[in-house]
């Protein structure tokens, strides 16, 4: 078969099954597959492509392509195929541009096109494929959606040892206790843990012990009667009730009194319990998850938590680093509250330039990753620019990069390239190296291998190859 059998829609294997073969493979595929013939005239025009081009098949079929599909890749890109058919035209992979949707909206998409040609070189036609980045960037958003760890962001070996932990223990019921100081996201993890467990259609129940007094707390983890206290008009379902098949997450663990530590060691060891007031024992199918900010062992030594409550706690131990022992985590931290903030409607700043992420990389964190949303927040309400500059971060994260020598410090790859397109020159490329050798030298370093180089600087794939194409990196 030629290619102007193609092109005028010739079968596969003859009949009219072929045709239906060839129509069930163009419409099997996601990108959208439109054939045109050397008269400009489109010949096939898939699913994907309607849903694209926003217009059915039969409406375009037959018609000049240059009408149909409106595309634009720059005048610094390469030509539309449309025009080259009289050119000799050369195939090409990847090429970004504009399509204008039959409703007149403006689609970012990416193209490839091949050229069908005679044996002695003559064009006849060409084969386009489009695939629109608002597209991939939805899957993309799904993707990370379902996974359990999309609001956890690291690459640092503590942090990807936890992730492992994670994966050896979602599937058990032991319990688990996190420790870390306060802000650096156990809330998270205990979050994570429930939605891979088989538990992760069941409820998800948090109880902050440090928030509520002895009384309420223990009204609050196992319920009252009515007539219980002065208050209780009616009977009231605890938070271990609520949790029933499913995870309760015990934070700030370090604030139970004595008492209440020793009905909740009951819990553990024998899983009953009885609501406040109420000589009724009931049965707690929950996993426990505790976290805490203290050192219980201090405590424990100070006679102020229970030894046996410790160990029932302890069976799986899970330690979240302070953000200042992961430095190399803050610049992708900081583009992932940036995204964010963007979701919330504070969407002026996309990028932080290299003097600030200095300051944010030298400052040792306090509050950890807390502290570290509050200050980008706080710059992306008061700065001025699409940059947040050393001017828009808080006075004492700025003052304590100015107090150290600029010479010790040096601030990662990944702080000039974990950012969006479109940002103004002084985000990313006044940086000393620029962006272009950071990306050269990454990929020299992996061999070209885009995946590995994409991790390397903190950034993903598709961010990688778009950069790439900026600056002409073949």
């Amino acid at each position: 078969m030629g290619n102007d059998d193609l092109l005028h829609g010739a079968p596969i294997g003859g009949g009219l099954q072929g045709e239906r073969m060839l129509a069930a493979i163009l419409n099997s595929l996601s990108e959208a597959v439109i054939t045109v013939g050397r008269d400009h005239r489109i010949a096939s025009f898939n699913r994907a492509a309607e849903r694209l081009v926003g217009i059915p098949g039969e409406e375009a079929l037959g018609k000049d392509c240059r009408e149909v599909l409106r595309a634009s890749f720059g005048p610094a890109q390469h030509d539309c195929p449309m025009g080259e058919l009289g050119d000799g035209g050369k195939p090409r992979v990847d090429v970004e541009g504009t399509l204008v949707r039959a409703d007149g909206r403006i689609v970012p998409v990416s193209a490839s096109w091949a050229f069908f040609t005679s044996e002695t070189g003559e064009v006849h036609g060409f084969v386009i494929s489009f695939r629109s980045f608002e597209e991939i960037e939805r899957i993309a958003e799904e993707r990370k959606s379902k996974f359990p760890f999309r609001d956890i962001v690291g690459k640092t070996p503590r942090i990807q040892r936890i992730f492992e932990l994670v994966e050896v223990v979602k599937d058990t019921d032991s319990t688990v206790l996190i420790t870390g100081e306060s802000g650096t996201g156990k809330g998270l993890f205990a979050r994570a843990i429930h939605d891979l467990s088989p538990r992760r259609e069941k409820p998800f129940v948090k109880v902050n012990a440090a928030a509520l007094t002895e009384t309420l707390l223990e009204s609050e983890l196992f319920g009252h009667v009515k007539g219980a206290f002065t208050g209780a008009v009616a009977d009231k379902v605890g938070r271990f009730e609520a949790a029933e098949g499913g995870t309760i997450f015990l934070d700030e663990i370090g604030e139970l009194s004595p008492s209440l530590q020793v009905k909740l060691l009951r819990v553990l060891q024998d899983h009953e319990f009885e609501r406040v007031g109420s000589s009724r024992t009931q049965r707690a199918d929950v996993r426990v998850i505790a976290a805490t900010n203290r050192e219980l062992k201090e405590e424990m030594r100070a006679g102020r938590f229970r030894e046996d409550l410790f160990y029932r706690l302890n069976v799986i131990p899970m330690v979240v680093p302070p953000l200042r022992e992961r430095r190399e985590d803050i610049p992708l931290l900081a583009d992932h509250v940036l995204k964010s903030l963007r979701k919330r409607g504070l969407d002026r700043v996309r990028a932080v330039s290299p003097e600030a992420m200095r300051c944010l990389m030298e400052y040792p964190w306090p509050g950890n990753v807390r502290e570290l949303e509050n200050v980008l927040e706080r710059g992306a309400v008061c700065s001025r620019g699409a940059v947040l500059g050393v001017e828009d971060i808080a006075d004492e994260v700025r003052e304590h990069g100015r107090a150290r020598p600029k010479e010790t410090t040096t601030v990662p790859a990944a702080d000039f390239l974990s950012t969006r397109e479109d940002v103004p020159s002084r985000s990313m490329y006044d940086a000393p190296t620029g962006e272009r050798d950071l990306l050269l030298r990454a990929l020299e370093e992996h061999r070209w291998h885009k995946g590995a180089a994409a991790a390397k600087l903190g950034i993903d794939r598709t961010t990688l190859w778009r950069k790439m194409k900026r600056f002409g990196i073949t």
